[in-house]
């Protein structure tokens, strides 16, 4: 594990390239509908219950790490697109996106526009995609 010297970041590399700069979170909401913040507010509730992670706010979306990123979440007018990381691609709604990136690592994304969307099974993906990332 190496730890940035300026900002004082994990990573599982050493001198992985990054931005020390962090963005303040609730800019990403300002002029958005509040109900995006609840979203958002209760998905990072949910995936606390796994563990530890950290949050990051970059200048146009929020990174959910743990010794690498698992998540990355865009904040839009009216939903989140989450965008999560797994062994294989999803082919299975609502994923809508995925990419392979690698034999084993593939990123799927996912529009949320409720509450009632971050069920059991997107929450099982979620919490696979944090196993993943040590």
């Amino acid at each position: 594990m190496w730890i940035c010297p300026d900002c004082g970041r994990k990573f599982s590399r050493d001198n992985q390239s990054h931005s020390c700069f962090e963005y303040n979170l609730d800019d990403l909401f300002i002029g958005k509908n509040p109900q995006t913040r609840d979203l958002f507010d209760y998905l990072l509730a949910r995936v606390t219950e796994f563990g530890e992670s950290a949050t990051y706010t970059g200048k146009y979306n929020i990174t959910l790490r743990r010794l690498s990123t698992f998540a990355a979440i865009m904040v839009e007018k009216n939903h989140l697109t989450i965008v999560f990381i797994s062994r294989e691609p999803i082919d299975e709604f609502p994923v809508y996106q995925t990419h392979q990136h690698s034999r084993n690592r593939s990123s799927n994304v996912v529009k949320v526009e409720s509450i009632e969307e971050i069920d059991d099974q997107l929450i099982r993906w979620l919490k696979a995609a944090w196993e993943m990332a040590v």
